[in-house]
């Protein structure tokens, strides 16, 4: 017993020694004056015809707008999932905006909603912000939304931008013969565990982003559950039958378009890109990954940010440790001597 008290005692006094005297930190001068944000706010717009909308805006005076649209089943906070670049993204003065769809996050799911109340959505918070013209980036799920957005309101598009972005389903598609009851009896056990929703195989390169798992885990349980949806499948449901019918004709859509794809992608596969490419008539840049699976959007979002920001004409890479964006001729050099592309964040281990 008395061994034990000196050893207690001996641990004690070692805890008090290393905490005895503060850390060695800089001059401590002016604090701060706000407060640092804890991620981009819901907001809530009452429109004229008495709909009420749910949107996020990163909000930067001056910044180029960017329409974005999250995957199936997001809400309107989806976006955050690509801030493990916000410093490229603000250093490339961009603001992104997103307007959440019918049944998820915040919004009440309303029977009968379809793409025409999507579209009318967004305009009315485009002209509440004051947001003449813009770039429209989607991923996944957001794809048939943002081709009915840019079909109905062509002018407003700077760029278009399409991240393993699906299309509306081809006829004859299998899933487009299911009803909604069977259709809810396969994705219910997803949609009611967030972890199941969001989860990215192991050797994802999205496990090499400091907690982003967790943040999409928080993505699927914001989406399914925030207003005491308790997991209901039926607005997830109407998004996959709302993907069953024709696609909007995109021919007046001028604005210079960009396709991201992973070739061995087998949820948005390689056809659906094409049919992107046949459908919009200024495809500037089809940028295939071989190899890659369905978070190209994630692993190559510096790139995207780079295309928004109308800098296309360079890639990103890092060549001896060192992030760069340069032109595609010098990045193909630098490819062949050993540099990868994107950003050299990249290159480091995954988190355990």
């Amino acid at each position: 017993m008395k061994i034990l008290s000196l050893t207690l005692a001996a641990c004690l006094l070692a805890t008090t020694a290393a905490h005895a005297e503060p850390p060695t930190v800089a001059k401590v001068g002016d604090l701060p004056l706000a407060f640092d944000d804890l991620g981009v706010a819901v907001q809530m717009l009452k429109t004229a015809d008495g709909r009420t909308v749910h949107y996020t805006d990163t909000g930067e005076a001056g910044f180029r707008p960017v329409l974005f649209m999250g995957g199936t089943g997001t809400s309107a906070r989806a976006f955050e999932m690509t801030e493990f670049l916000k410093s490229m993204r603000k250093q490339l003065k961009l603001r992104f905006i997103t307007v959440e769809r019918n049944g998820f996050g915040d919004s009440p799911i309303i029977a009968g909603w379809g793409y025409g109340d999507y579209v009318a959505e967004v305009r009315a918070v485009l002209d509440h912000l004051n947001v003449q013209r813009m770039s429209g980036v989607a991923i996944s799920g957001g794809g048939p939304y943002m081709a009915q957005v840019a079909a109905a309101m062509p002018e407003r598009f700077i760029s278009l931008h399409l991240l393993a972005a699906a299309t509306q389903r081809p006829a004859g598609d299998p899933i487009c013969k299911y009803t909604a009851e069977q259709i809810a009896a396969v994705i219910k056990p997803q949609v009611q565990n967030p972890k199941a929703w969001w989860g990215f195989p192991k050797d994802s390169p999205t496990h090499q982003i400091p907690g982003f798992t967790d943040r999409a885990f928080d993505e699927g349980a914001r989406a399914f559950y925030i207003r005491g949806q308790m997991g209901d499948p039926a607005p997830e449901v109407a998004e996959v039958m709302r993907y069953c019918g024709p696609a909007p004709d995109l021919s007046a859509v001028k604005a210079p378009a960009f396709i991201y794809q992973g070739s061995a992608d087998n949820q948005v596969t390689v056809d659906t890109a094409e049919r992107w490419k046949a459908q919009l008539p200024n495809v500037v840049e089809m940028r295939l990954y071989p190899g890659e699976g369905h978070d190209v959007q994630y692993r190559h979002w510096d790139q995207l940010l780079l295309d928004v920001a109308g800098r296309s004409q360079l890639t990103a890479v890092c060549a001896s440790g060192r992030s760069r964006a340069v032109p595609k001729a010098q990045a193909e050099q630098l490819l062949k001597a050993g540099a990868t592309l994107g950003v050299c964040a990249w290159t480091k281990p995954a988190a355990g």
